[in-house]
């Protein structure tokens, strides 16, 4: 299931450059930017990714690991973190403390492809409920999912009001019809 959120089409990237507290919580490797009221933002899926990712330690940035080829250094060939992120670093000419962790990311890529066809469309309380797919996201009205009870009160009102307002003129048409061909 998407991630949904308010989508400016601009995204915020982390790069190897970009410090950051690893203690803080999770780091984004991508953000988007959007809001509710800001007119230029809709709704949008994104693909959420959730892993752990290694770390320079001691600068507290994101590191280049060398993955493959035929040496001693890559790190589908030893299973070496240390060695495979040296490696990386030094072929990218990056600062390397020499010591490494984890840290938990997210990354979110909106959605643009990958339609479902219109048999497995999704049904209206699939968004629509309380417990539906936007259930996180704030900013917006979404009947079904949120009730004012006042709102409901009117917008009921409303629908009756019309109902007999329609019954009403047509009775009132047929009544003055019928008496209009008896004279």
């Amino acid at each position: 299931m998407p991630h949904y959120g308010w989508f400016d089409g601009q995204m915020i990237y982390t790069t190897i450059d970009t410090k950051f507290d690893p203690a803080s919580g999770p780091v984004d490797i991508n953000r988007y930017t959007g809001s509710a009221g800001d007119g230029n933002s809709r709704i949008w899926p994104f693909k959420q990714m959730h892993t752990f990712q290694p770390y320079d330690k001691g600068n507290n940035t994101l590191v280049y690991m060398h993955l493959w080829g035929n040496d001693e250094d890559a790190y589908w060939g030893n299973y070496d973190f240390g060695k495979a992120i040296k490696a990386g670093m030094e072929k990218n000419n990056l600062p390397y403390s020499g010591e490494y962790d984890f840290v938990e990311t997210y990354s979110y890529w909106p959605i643009t492809h990958m339609v479902a066809p219109k048999e497995d469309a999704l049904s209206c309380g699939e968004c629509h409920a309380k417990e539906g797919r936007m259930k996180d996201l704030e900013g917006l009205y979404l009947p079904g999912r949120d009730s004012y009870r006042w709102l409901d009160i009117i917008g009921l009102l409303a629908v009756a009001g019309t109902v007999f307002g329609v019954l009403g003129h047509g009775l009132i048409r047929l009544v003055f019809n019928k008496a209009r061909k008896q004279s």
